[in-house]
This record gives C-alpha cells, sequence and structure tokens, in this order.
C-alpha cells in the first residue's frame, strides 16, 4: 500500500518514529487502527440516535441521577 501525505505530516512522522523508536508503519498502523475503532464508535452512536425505539433521559433527570437531587 502507498500513501501519500502532505510534506509537513511526513516530516511529523518521521520525527514521531525517531522519538518513539518505532517504525513510521508502525505509527501509521496504530493510528489507523486507532480511527477504525473511533469510526466503528462513531456509527454505533449514530444507530442508536436513530433507533425510533431508543429511550431517552433528560439532561435534568441525569443531573438529579448523578447529584441525588
Amino acid at each position: 500500500m502507498l500513501v501519500r501525505v502532505p510534506k509537513n505530516l511526513a516530516t511529523r512522522l518521521e520525527r514521531a518514529g525517531k522519538d518513539l523508536h518505532q517504525s513510521q508503519s508502525h505509527i501509521v498502523a496504530e493510528a489507523i487502527r486507532f480511527y477504525l475503532a473511533e469510526r466503528a464508535d462513531l456509527d454505533i452512536a449514530l444507530e442508536r440516535l436513530r433507533d425510533p425505539n431508543a429511550e431517552w433521559v433528560s439532561h435534568d433527570q441525569v443531573k438529579r441521577d448523578l447529584l441525588g437531587d
């Protein structure tokens, strides 16, 4: 796989690799794994948000539950 990135990002990646004693490929793979995991979480949240059968709790109820009021 070939990925092109802007020069400033490539420079930062190179510096991070040296600082972390990791290959640039390793850092990029970790970044992609993190992005995909975050994206999966977002997709789940959006699916729940769009669920017409979802139960909602008001802001006031959350405050009461958390603060014991």
